[in-house]
Formats: C-alpha cells, structure tokens, sequence
C-alpha cells in the first residue's frame, strides 16, 4: 500500500498573508467603525431615506 500524498507546506510568509486575511477583526472593526458614522449621521439618513421614498412614491412609480 503507497503513503498518503501531503500537500506541499506553504511559506512562512504566505501561511501569515492568509492568517491576515482570513481573520475577522479586520471585517468587525470596519462595520463598527461604519456603525459610530451611520449613529453620528442618523438625522441626515433618516431624511434622505425619507425624501427618497417621498420622491418614488410621487413620481409615479408606486
């Protein structure tokens, strides 16, 4: 019976490059970071959603 065939091992530096982009702090600090703006800025979203649906709703195409 032959041996299993292994993969080739990876370089140290590759094995480090997809530890980096496989790790989710990257991904969490960015959505908070985008959730403290989305909070700072409510008002303005609130109105610009609202005026957007006011607008496709009076143009017509409901």
């Amino acid at each position: 019976m032959s041996e299993p065939v292994r993969p080739a091992s990876r370089p140290a530096g590759a094995r480090a490059v997809r530890a980096l982009l496989t790790d989710p702090v990257l991904p969490v600090a960015a959505l908070a970071i985008a959730m403290i703006a989305a909070v700072l800025h409510a008002p303005v979203l609130t109105w610009a959603v609202t005026g957007g649906l006011a607008g496709y709703s009076l143009s017509g195409s409901v």
